[in-house]
């Protein structure tokens, strides 16, 4: 009787842990997919930046362009480690 007491404890526990793993699997599975989609809001906002520093060149404000064109590149590059 004891070892079917047993048997059913450890089968119990190995059902939840991995009921539990499911779960974990899933939520990282939903981070990894966030992560993800920050990346490309993020590449996408670069290229809008890269457009503002196109438009600051052509009115003739190279500063702007400059500052604006590194930003572009670091939120292309955080964009890419995403």
């Amino acid at each position: 009787m004891k070892k079917i007491i047993a048997t059913a404890a450890i089968a119990t526990f190995a059902l939840s842990l991995a009921a539990c793993n499911g779960a974990n699997e899933e939520a990282g599975e939903q981070a990894d997919d966030v992560t993800e989609a920050q990346g490309e809001v993020l590449d996408a906002q670069s290229g809008v930046t890269e457009a503002q520093a196109d438009l600051a060149e052509e009115k003739g404000d190279e500063a702007t362009a400059e500052q604006l064109e590194e930003k572009a590149d670091q939120q292309e590059e955080t964009a890419d480690e995403m």
